[in-house]
């Protein structure tokens, strides 16, 4: 076509860093669905396993210190597994995977130390101060990925960070009295009125995102195309693609059509 002409389609060939990038993000992607489905694997099977473990301690009537360890870790692995859900959903809708692994792999470090104090039955301070402190934090992460996963209109998403905010001020709080054995009226009512503010939170910011549905505009698509030899472009998925230039008349021939 004439130089004069613009084009409405512009594809460039691309770099080795290009693939590279796009790559590392798609195994990223990739990555983050295998956890998904793990925990959702992961706890499906333990509340099978709770659930058999039970229904056989009440046939036999035997209900030992081995069944307790039992249903402890099956409980803190179904805990884990859900926390797991929340960070994965996050990145699911995030262009930033980092929040989103951090929170599984503190969900993941948390649930080890506890499973592991379970069997061992160990009595050392520090240990369980640690593995208390993980685990508010773990929880608190989990917590704050869900809700920040939620799609609000753009007026409401300053209550998506005050939020994040006031979770993390009392996981901070939570933790400083675990490590420093805090016992007094005036941070227990500061836990409790931050307790308030986030539960009061948790329950308006998926209200307003119900209420925010058809008002929002969709999400942008990417389509990466590569140049194959014969001239045609191939996604991904492997779907072949044929490409050509349009004008720019003829694209907005198109949208008037539409309109």
């Amino acid at each position: 076509m004439d130089d004069d002409v613009s084009k409405a389609l512009e594809l460039k060939h691309r770099t080795a860093s290009d693939y590279s990038t796009d790559t590392v993000v798609e195994r990223n992607t990739l990555a983050i669905n295998r956890l998904t489905k793990a925990s959702l694997y992961s706890f499906v099977g333990f509340l099978a396993v709770t659930a058999l473990l039970a229904i056989g301690s009440v046939l036999s009537g035997n209900f030992g210190e081995f069944e307790i360890k039992v249903l402890a870790t099956t409980s803190v692995i179904a805990v884990a597994s859900i926390c797991s859900l929340c960070c994965s959903a996050y990145s699911a809708r995030s262009t930033t995977l980092l929040p989103g692994l951090g929170g599984i792999l503190l969900a993941g470090l948390a649930a080890a130390l506890l499973i592991l104090s379970i069997w061992s039955e160990t009595h050392a301070e520090n240990y369980w101060k640690t593995t208390a402190v993980l685990s508010v934090l773990a929880i608190a992460c989990a917590h704050a990925l869900a809700l920040l996963s939620v799609r609000l209109r753009p007026a409401h998403l300053w209550i998506r960070i005050a939020t994040g905010v006031t979770i993390l001020i009392l996981a901070i709080v939570i933790s400083g009295m675990i490590v420093g054995e805090v016992d007094d009226k005036g941070t227990a009512k500061l836990v409790a009125i931050l307790a308030i503010l986030a539960a009061l939170e948790t329950l308006v910011i998926p209200i307003l995102g119900r209420l925010s549905k058809g008002q929002l505009e969709p999400l942008p698509r990417t389509l990466v195309l590569t140049e194959m030899q014969d001239g045609r472009y191939q996604d991904r998925g492997g779907r072949i693609y044929e490409v050509h230039s349009v004008s720019n008349y003829s694209v907005e021939d198109v949208d008037s059509r539409a309109v």
